[in-house]
């Protein structure tokens, strides 16, 4: 037993035999400072992105809030105006002819209308009277009436109370006699008048000659 080495000299003995690699040491601290900047500039990346993500989300708001009137609600859809939901032309029928003519207004309504009028101003002429008039809506809706006026023969469309006016295209004419000959109906006019769920609308205008 006395032969054999102490184990606390056996250990003594390994450690002064051991020799550090200085150069391995030294290679693995550079690469480590070498990937240091790599990672700082992926956490700088990152910070942009989501300081980018901010400000547009930012802008977005502030967008919607103009939108909406400044108090960041958006507003619905823009209501049409008045001459979009109501559109009118006037034109001579071609049926007219040596001894009689008829003036055609025709409407279009984007909305239902609860309060409903058109007139039609021809001007009076020697031998004129009116014979009539019709419509393309129903007859028991309107209350027709045709009168001398001021140098106009009148006729006049009034919506019954509790009839309407549904959307879409409709035609009001106005007929009558007059002496023989061309008849010139450059100063002729028509009105219309309504009130829908949008508010009140009116168109006017001449009548067209050509059809004539």
């Amino acid at each position: 037993m006395g032969d054999r080495p102490d184990a606390r000299e056996l250990l003594r003995a390994a450690a002064a035999a051991h020799r550090p690699d200085r150069a391995r040491m030294l290679a693995r601290v550079e690469r480590g400072t070498a990937r240091e900047p790599r990672r700082t500039a992926a956490r700088l990346r990152v910070a942009a992105a989501a300081v980018g993500f901010a400000v547009t989300l930012a802008l977005a708001t502030l967008a919607v809030g103009w939108a909406g009137g400044g108090d960041g609600r958006p507003t619905g859809p823009a209501r049409p105006s008045a001459a979009e939901r109501l559109a009118s032309s006037g034109a001579v029928d071609a049926g007219s002819h040596a001894y009689w003519s008829q003036s055609n207004v025709t409407v279009e309504t984007r909305e239902p209308l609860t309060s409903f009028a058109v007139e039609v101003r021809v001007v009076a002429e020697a031998g004129m009277r009116p014979t009539g008039g019709w419509r393309t809506l129903p007859g028991d809706d309107f209350d027709l009436s045709a009168a001398n006026e001021d140098g106009d023969l009148v006729f006049r469309w009034e919506l019954r109370p509790g009839a309407e006016v549904p959307p879409g295209e409709h035609v009001f004419a106005a007929q009558y006699d007059h002496d023989l000959g061309a008849r010139g109906a450059g100063l002729d006019r028509y009105r219309v008048t309504g009130s829908g769920p949008s508010g009140p609308v009116a168109a006017s205008g001449g009548f067209d000659t050509s059809a004539g």
